[in-house]
Parts: structure tokens; sequence; C-alpha cells
């Protein structure tokens, strides 16, 4: 199996919040598509919690377009990680990470601004396969917990496992 990308980088060193552009390609037709890491929380250290997370889900992927496109950049999917430590967010274009920093922290003040949990979009039986599990309060402390803090830039080459480490690991 072909070693994924976001195993190559040391999860012990990744600061978070945190943007960091985990992948970048084109299309046959030359656009350019970008997938963005959008760490939330320390990898190993905490996760975020499954109901917060999977309204937070429901929550960002409307706020981050309303901030972040327009101006060469078209948002595909943001889902958030097996581990609960972050999103990944892929889109057309290559917005620099200040800019989605700027729209991510603007997404969360979003979410903390929804009032009532029957505010949560596609919140029911038809368009959730686990409508039942959300919680608004923790997805608004997910929320909190970006916003008191400056979100700040992972780059790859800092992140990067040696050779020698992957192959210790049997990678």
């Amino acid at each position: 199996m072909p070693l994924l990308d976001s195993f190559t980088v040391d999860h012990t060193r990744m600061a978070a919040p945190a943007v960091r552009v985990a992948k970048t390609m084109k299309t046959p037709h030359g656009d350019a598509i970008t997938v963005f890491d959008l760490r939330f929380t320390v990898p190993n250290k905490e996760a975020m919690t499954e109901k917060g997370t999977h309204t937070l889900e429901h929550l960002f992927a409307g706020f981050m377009r309303d901030h972040l496109n327009g101006n060469g950049v078209e948002i595909i999917d943001i889902s958030p990680m097996g581990c609960r430590t972050g999103f990944y967010m892929s889109l057309i274009g290559q917005p620099d990470e200040l800019r989605v920093a700027k729209a991510w922290k603007a997404a969360m003040q979003d979410v903390l601004n929804v009032q009532d949990q029957h505010k949560i979009p596609e919140l029911n039986v038809y368009q959730c396969g686990t409508y039942t599990m959300h919680s608004l309060e923790e997805a608004q402390q997910i929320a909190r917990n970006i916003v008191a803090k400056d979100i700040q830039v992972n780059k790859n080459d800092e992140l990067a496992l040696p050779e020698e480490k992957l192959a210790q690991l049997h990678v």
C-alpha cells in the first residue's frame, strides 16, 4: 500500500491550532487543487469530542465557504480527520495559509453565533447518517478554543519524517 502524504509528517511536532498545506496537485485542465490540514488540537494530546466534531462538520463546511470562496478559490469538501484532531479541506485554488487562517477564525466565530441546536444544517434523519449524534455546546467549545488562540502555520519541510525514521517504522 502506498504511503499517504499525511503519514510522512511528524505528528509529535505539529502545532495547533495550525494550517498546513497537505498537498497540491493539478487537474488535467491545469486547475490547482490544494488540500489543507486544519489542525484543531495537538495530535496525541487532545482530541475533539465525537458529537462536537460531527456538529462542527455540519456548520464548518458552510461557514468556511462564506468566508473563503471567491477570488480564485472554491471549496470542494471539508471533512473531519478520523483521529479527531482536525479537518481536511480540499479546494480549487491556492490561497495562502494566512487567508485560510483568517477564514477559519471567522467561521469559528459564526459557530459561536449559532443560538440553537435546531439551527444546525441538515440535522435530520433524511440528510444525516447519525442525526442524533450532535452537540452544539461541544462544537462551540471547540470553536472557542480556536477563537481564543493564534492560528499558526505548520510547514511540511519542518515536519518531514526523515527516511531513516520511516524505514525504522517499517513504512
